[in-house]
């Protein structure tokens, strides 16, 4: 998307005047070549999308650029879609009328709307109107057919249920884009109808069950069908619902929202939002045996010549390389507050995991709302998950490109400048070279869940930097070379696991101390157990040892090296290495995958 674009532009020059020139050629750019919105929408979303990143700066200077652009670009709206004869892809002539910067026609949204946050409710669902009703020749919802295209404006419910089907009739990848497209034009032509029936009413101020349908519309497009060619309109229609909430709903009202589902349970379980998530660790530390060496913030080059070598693809721990994230200060992902904020008081749906892991028979997958999230994993007060049988299963929001679905948390960090870096084309052996793709840019995820979410051991096929927001997680690595120790899994109902362990670490380290990590807690049973040898759980733990020893000979020995990663450091992971992460803390990590 343009506004990812722009704010990683942004995010390398943060000076004011850099800023408003990457803002103003990268919309002159969108104004050119896109052609799946009509003029005036397209640029009034690209200077919407960037006007709301440079907003957060709160720097006088790119205001100022915002409310010039802005003039420009709707002086320039009418001739974009002539030829380009310039490189900036606009004619003298379309230079001569920016400069003259005349004032916008009427029909078209004024200036003033672009210069705040976020369009009205009023303009997004015109402007939302305008586009469901204009065709394009090469739009790609035209390959539905006639008849749903027809059903599309007659019948939306049905349009959407149709679409609905054809998403799950084959794998994923080989759904067409028209179905994915149908699918998300339906839903707002949803979005339209729920608003003209209860925005502006008397039913408004009393409840906001219409803005969780508005969210839970969009935002179901989004996560099934990433709304292809409407992501701008989608993401208009986010900035529009929180500018409403922001002068419509009580400050005390996201408290409300997510005390809501806490009602349903116990009274006891009533959840309340502390200042910031407890990731204090228990004392004493884990004592750790063999350390992932450290370094603090390398230099670009340094960090390249690591890379350019294959005999120097081994994990390290980087300090200091992103304090400047907002995510880490001023807007701090620390704060239940502030992501409830960020996510419409908790309305937007994510899909987590629920489960200790991905590889126990009892795991799932669901969508829900940010709001039950929290209050259902994030904040339940302390030992009421292990009290109450129904609050004791994991929930993890767990390798979700949030950012991609919510800018404005993508927006409170940066891609570190290491993922830049050009790595060796070798791979190790256990990495099939066709399992992997060139990417253009590197692959972000959010990895998002309470103390406790594991990620078994396994292995990525790409180059990896894992960046710890918030709390801490316990980290072990063993090299590509013991593989065979690692006891792969096979197909497994015909997906291939072969990049995941058959070998439970939690269970092993909870029987072989030796390789269990002290200070977690995870010796203690074995350690008990063993000291009673002629007691019955003595002996029903010497028989699981055995049974593990004849299962994986060989794993105990397997060298790692291990660390505990905090808030501020990234650790880089090579592809092929076996990993294992395990959340101390609540905690909140976002990788960037490259190659």
């Amino acid at each position: 998307m343009v506004g990812v674009y722009v704010y990683d532009l942004m995010s390398r020059h943060v000076t004011s005047n850099v800023s408003y020139i990457a803002l103003q050629s990268a919309v002159e750019w969108h104004a050119v070549a896109s052609n799946k919105l009509s003029t005036n929408a397209r640029t009034l979303i690209a200077v919407e999308s960037m006007a709301r990143r440079i907003g957060h700066r709160n720097e006088d200077e790119d205001a100022r650029g915002v409310r010039a652009l802005t003039t420009s670009v709707f002086a320039m709206s009418p001739h974009v879609d002539s030829e380009a004869s310039s490189p900036s892809g606009r004619s003298a002539q379309d230079d001569r009328a920016a400069e003259a910067a005349p004032t916008p026609p009427a029909s078209t949204p004024s200036p003033a709307c672009a210069l705040n946050a976020a369009p009205t409710l009023t303009e997004i669902t015109q402007l939302t109107s305008d586009e469901l009703s204009t065709a394009q020749v090469d739009d790609s919802i035209i390959d539905c057919g006639r008849a749903a295209l027809a059903l599309l404006h007659s019948n939306p419910d049905l349009a959407r249920k149709l679409a609905y089907q054809k998403l799950h009739d084959v794998p994923y990848k080989e759904v067409k884009t028209c179905w994915r497209r149908l699918y998300t034009d339906a839903s707002l032509q949803k979005v339209l109808a729920v608003t003209a029936k209860n925005f502006g009413t008397s039913q408004q101020a009393h409840t906001g069950a219409w803005l969780d349908e508005v969210v839970r519309l969009l935002d179901m497009a989004l996560i099934l069908t990433a709304a292809p060619g409407r992501e701008e309109l989608v993401e208009l229609w986010f900035a529009a619902l929180e500018e409403e909430l922001s002068t419509c709903e009580p400050a005390d009202a996201i408290q409300e929202h997510l005390e809501r589902p806490a009602k349903k349970q116990k009274r006891e379980h009533a959840t309340s939002i502390p200042p910031t998530f407890h990731t204090t660790l228990i004392e004493p530390s884990p004592i750790l045996q063999h350390f992932i060496p450290r370094v603090d913030s390398p230099s670009l080059s340094a960090f390249q010549k690591k890379l350019s070598n294959p005999a120097t693809h081994t994990p390290v721990i980087i300090t200091n390389a992103i304090q400047h994230w907002p995510a880490l200060s001023d807007r701090p992902w620390n704060s239940p507050s502030y992501l409830l904020e960020r996510t419409l008081g908790g309305r937007r749906l994510v899909p987590i995991e629920t489960g200790r892991s991905y590889t126990d028979s009892g795991w799932g997958q669901k969508i829900t709302s940010f709001r039950d999230f929290m209050s259902r994993y994030m904040l339940c007060p302390s030992g009421a998950q292990h009290k109450d049988s129904a609050l004791k299963d994991t929930g993890y929001l767990a390798q979700h490109d949030v950012f991609a679905q919510i800018p404005s948390l993508r927006a409170d960090i940066s891609i570190p400048d290491y993922c830049f870096a050009t790595p060796h084309r070798h791979l190790p052996a256990n990495i099939d070279p066709n399992s992997t793709q060139k990417l253009e840019d590197p692959l972000l995820n959010a990895w998002f869940g309470p103390k406790g979410t594991i990620s078994p051991l396994h292995t990525d096929p790409y180059h990896n930097v894992l960046a710890q927001v918030v709390g801490y997680k316990y980290v072990r690595c063993y090299k590509p070379e013991v593989t065979e120790r690692m006891y792969p899994r096979g197909k497994e109902e015909g997906v291939d696991m072969g990049n995941t362990s058959l070998v439970d670490l939690d269970e092993a380290m909870r029987m072989f101390p030796e390789i269990g990590i002290k200070g977690l807690g995870m010796e203690d049973e074995a350690g008990g157990e063993a000291n009673e040898v002629a007691d019955e759980a003595g002996q029903e733990l010497d028989q699981r040892r055995r049974e593990f020893n004849s299962s994986f000979p060989g794993f105990k020995e397997a060298d790692y090296v291990e660390a505990m990663l905090g808030p501020g450091e990234c650790l880089y992971l090579p592809p092929g290495w076996w990993h294992y992460v395990k959340s101390l803390s609540p905690s909140f990590s976002v990788s960037f995958w490259f190659n």
